[in-house]
C-alpha cells in the first residue's frame, strides 16, 4: 500500500512543480477565445470573442418532444466516466472495457430491447432517446482520450464530437467512438467503433431532428477464469500467476455485432404571431397551436457468435453439426408513427399539451433453422425468417411550462399484429416547492406494461441454445417517489415493483469430471415465473461539504421477495471523499479517492453463446461481493481541458475481487484521461 502511494504521489508530482507553467501557457485558452477582427482591415488591431455557448439536448423517440441536457464537460468524476462499472459503481460486469454489463439496482434496468444482445453493451450502444442533438454560436470539438495498462493489458477509448451550426436554426455534426480494451485476463479483448452523424432545424413552423448511427463490436470471449481460487486464495494455488496468466475456459471464440440505425422525427407547427416585449423591445413571437408530427425509425441490427477449438465439457449440446460454431442472427425493425398535437400554453387554458398518434412496426428476424446435406461433402444452413406486423395507437397529456407542476402521462396500446394486447401506460409528476431560500422537488413516477416477452427469450436457433417457447404476457406495474433539496444536498428514491409472469434466463448445465475436480458446462436456458414478484428499493445520495472538504455518498438498499429468481445484493455503496480548491485561480482540482461496495449475493451467471446474463446452475451456487474496491484520483480543470490521473483498485492484495461468478475485478493499475474543448 504505502509503495503505490509512493508512486501515485510521485506521478503526481511533476504536474505540480509545472503548474503555473501549464498555466502560464494555457492562459490565452479562455472560455471566450480571442481571435483576428475584420480581415478587409488586416492592420486593425481589433480582435473579436468567439461565443461558446453550446447548448444540448435528447428527444423522445416518438414525439420528438425535446429535454434539455448537459454538455459532456462536467469535471466532477470524469475520473470514474470511462469505467465499465458507471460513474458510482452500479454495474457488474466481465472486467474489461466495454465488455457485458448488468446493472445491480434493479429498479434502474432499462426494459429489453426486442434485440436483447444490445441491452448488456449499453456503456457503447446509444439508445434513440438519448442521443445528444446541439446548437452552438460558433463550432464545438470535443476531443477525449483515456488509457490505462501496458500496451498487451490495457484499454483505450477515443471519443470526438464535431458539431456546427448553419445559421441560427440548422445544426450539424459527427461523433467518432473507439474503444479497444486488450484485457487484463487472457482471451478478453474488445474492439468497438461507431461513428454517428446528424442534423437538426429549429423553426418556428417547422422543425426535424436526424441521425444515423454505424456500430461495430467485437468482444473476444474467456467464459471466465477455470478456478476462482487464483483470485480468492492464491496462497492455495501451487505456483503464483499474474492475471494474464491464469488459465481461463475459452480461446479462440468472440461475439460480433453489427449495427446500423436511422432515426428521422419531423413536425409541422400551425399557429398564430402575437407581438411581445415593451415599448423600447416589440418584436412578434410566433405560438404554435396545432402541430402534425412523424417519427420514421429503421434499425438493422447483426450478431454472430464464432468460436473454434471449445472443450467439449463447456457446452453439452450441438444443435447444429460441424467443428466449429458460426452463429448468426439478423433483426431488421422499421417503424412509422404519425400523429396529431394540441400544444400547451398557447393560450391559458391551454395549460397541457394533447398528442394522439398511430403507429405500424415491422419486423424480421433471421436465424438457423436445421441443417442438410447438398450434393458432394458440403453442406449448407437453411435460414429461418420470421416477421411481425404490428399496429399500435398511443397518446400523451404533457405539461413542461411553469414553475410548481409539470407532468408527462404517456401510454400506448397494440389494436392489431402478433401483439396485439400489448399495452403501456406511464407517467411522472414533477411538484417545485420554494422552501428555505431554495427549490425542494418531489417527483412520483408509475407504470402499467402487459407485455409479450422479445422474440429471441420466445425463439433462438444457434448451435449450442435452441428453444422456441410460448409464454404468456409479461405484467409490470412500478411506483417510486424522489425528493431533492439542493440545499441540503439530499436525494431520496423509494420505489416497489411487481412482475408476474417474469421471465428469465437460466443455466442449465449438466456436471462433468475432469482433472481439476467436478464441474459443470454453460448451457442457457428460458423459464417464465407464473407468480408475483415484488422488489423494493431505497435510494439515498448525501452530500457533505466542509470548506474544501467533501464527502458524496450513494446508498442504496433493496429486497427481491424471490431471490432465487432476481438476486440482489441488499446494500450497494457508494462514497467519494475528496478536496476541492484552485490553484492560481484558474486550475480546479479534485484530490481524493472513492469506494465501490456491494453485499454478498448470488450474482447472476453469463453466456458467451447469447452475450446474456442468466441465473446461476441450481446445483453449483457462488456468492460474490463483500469487497471494498478502492481508487485514489487526482482530478484537474483548466479553462477548457480536464485531464486526471487515477490509481485504480489500491487495495488489490485482498482476495475476493469479483464482479461475477468467474470474472474478476481488474487488478491495480494507473488510469490517464484527457479531454478537450475547441471552439473556433
Amino acid at each position: 500500500m504505502k509503495r503505490l502511494s509512493i508512486l501515485f504521489i510521485t506521478a503526481l508530482t511533476p504536474l505540480f512543480a509545472s503548474a503555473q507553467r501549464i498555466i502560464g501557457e494555457l492562459e490565452a485558452n479562455t472560455d471566450m477565445s480571442m481571435v483576428p477582427g475584420d480581415s478587409t482591415n488586416k492592420e486593425s488591431k481589433d480582435k473579436k470573442l468567439v461565443p461558446v455557448d453550446v447548448y444540448a439536448w435528447t428527444i423522445d423517440e416518438t414525439y420528438g418532444n425535446r429535454t434539455p441536457t448537459y454538455v459532456d464537460t462536467l469535471q466532477h468524476q470524469f475520473q470514474n466516466a470511462n469505467l465499465s462499472e458507471g460513474i458510482n459503481g452500479h454495474y457488474s460486469h466481465l472486467g474489461n472495457l466495454g465488455s457485458p454489463r448488468i446493472n445491480r439496482i434493479f429498479l434502474e434496468r432499462k426494459d429489453n430491447d426486442e434485440f436483447i444482445f444490445l441491452r448488456p453493451f449499453d456503456q457503447f450502444y446509444i439508445q434513440a432517446d438519448q442521443f445528444r442533438f446541439y446548437n452552438t454560436k460558433s463550432p464545438f470539438l470535443n476531443a477525449t482520450y483515456n488509457t490505462c495498462g501496458s500496451k498487451t493489458t490495457g484499454d483505450e477509448h477515443i471519443k470526438v464530437v464535431y458539431t456546427q451550426n448553419a445559421g441560427k436554426r440548422i445544426n450539424i455534426g459527427g461523433l467518432f467512438d473507439y474503444m479497444y480494451g486488450q484485457g487484463y485476463y487472457s482471451n478478453q479483448s474488445t474492439s468497438h467503433m461507431g461513428a454517428n452523424g446528424w442534423a437538426s432545424y429549429i423553426g418556428d413552423k417547422y422543425d426535424f431532428h436526424f441521425f444515423y448511427s454505424h456500430n461495430y463490436m467485437k468482444l473476444t470471449e474467456n467464459g471466465g477464469i477455470t478456478d476462482e481460487l487464483y483470485i480468492t486464495h492464491p496462497e492455495n494455488m501451487k505456483q503464483s500467476f499474474d492475471a494474464d496468466d491464469i488459465p481461463v475456459f475459452l480461446t479462440s471464440t468472440w461475439s460480433k455485432q453489427e449495427h446500423d440505425v436511422i432515426h428521422f422525427n419531423h413536425r409541422y407547427n400551425i399557429g398564430f404571431y402575437r407581438t411581445e416585449g415593451d415599448s423600447t423591445d416589440m418584436k412578434d413571437v410566433f405560438v404554435p397551436v396545432t402541430s402534425i408530427f412523424h417519427t420514421f425509425s429503421l434499425r438493422y441490427l447483426r450478431r454472430g457468435y464464432i468460436a473454434y477449438n471449445t472443450p467439449s465439457n463447456y457446452h453439452t449440446f450441438d444443435y447444429i453439426d460441424g467443428d466449429s460454431t458460426n452463429d448468426r442472427t439478423k433483426n431488421f425493425i422499421m417503424r412509422n408513427t404519425v400523429g396529431l398535437s394540441l400544444r400547451e400554453g398557447f393560450n391559458k387554458y391551454a395549460a397541457a399539451g394533447i398528442n394522439a398518434y398511430v403507429a405500424f412496426e415491422h419486423q424480421r428476424f433471421e436465424q438457423p433453422d436445421s441443417m442438410i446435406t447438398a450434393i458432394g461433402n458440403y453442406s449448407r444452413l437453411i435460414t429461418n425468417k420470421t416477421s411481425e406486423n404490428n399496429i399500435a395507437v398511443g397518446g400523451q397529456l404533457i405539461r413542461t411550462q411553469g414553475k410548481i407542476i409539470h407532468y408527462n402521462v404517456n401510454g400506448e396500446f397494440t389494436v392489431a399484429g402478433e401483439r396485439v394486447g400489448d399495452f403501456f401506460v406511464e407517467g411522472r409528476g414533477e411538484l417545485n416547492l420554494p422552501i428555505m431560500g431554495d427549490t425542494a422537488q418531489v417527483v412520483l413516477s408509475a407504470y402499467i406494461k402487459d407485455k409479450k416477452p422479445s422474440f429471441y427469450i420466445r425463439h433462438y436457433h444457434s448451435r449450442h441454445a435452441w428453444w422456441d417457447r410460448d409464454f404468456n404476457n409479461e405484467w409490470r406495474t412500478r411506483i417510486q417517489g424522489h425528493f431533492s433539496f439542493p440545499k441540503t444536498k439530499t436525494m431520496l428514491t423509494i420505489g416497489v415493483e411487481n412482475i408476474k409472469n417474469y421471465c428469465y434466463f437460466q443455466n442449465t448445465g449438466t456436471p462433468y469430471t475432469s482433472s481439476t475436480g467436478v464441474g459443470y458446462s454453460n448451457n442457457i436456458t428460458p423459464f417464465q415465473h407464473k407468480g408475483n414478484i415484488q422488489i423494493i428499493s431505497a435510494n439515498l445520495c448525501q452530500n457533505f461539504n466542509f470548506g474544501i472538504f467533501h464527502f458524496d455518498n450513494d446508498i442504496t438498499y433493496q429486497k427481491s421477495t424471490k431471490s432465487d429468481l432476481i438476486p440482489l445484493p441488499t446494500l450497494s455503496l457508494y462514497s467519494n471523499l475528496y478536496i476541492e480548491f484552485k490553484i492560481a485561480k484558474v486550475l480546479n482540482c479534485e484530490l481524493g479517492g472513492d469506494l465501490k461496495y456491494f453485499t454478498e449475493y448470488e450474482a447472476p451467471d453469463y453466456s458467451p453463446v447469447t452475450s446474456q446474463f442468466m441465473l446461476q446452475n441450481t446445483n453449483n451456487r457462488k456468492k460474490v461481493g463483500n469487497y471494498p474496491l478502492i481508487s485514489i484520483y487526482a482530478n484537474f480543470d483548466l479553462k477548457r481541458t480536464r485531464f486526471y490521473l487515477q490509481y485504480y483498485h489500491v487495495n488489490q492484495s485482498d482476495g475476493r475481487y469479483l464482479w461475477l461468478p468467474g470474472y474478476p475485478m481488474n487488478p491495480g493499475g494507473l488510469h490517464f484521461g484527457l479531454s478537450w474543448n475547441f471552439y473556433d
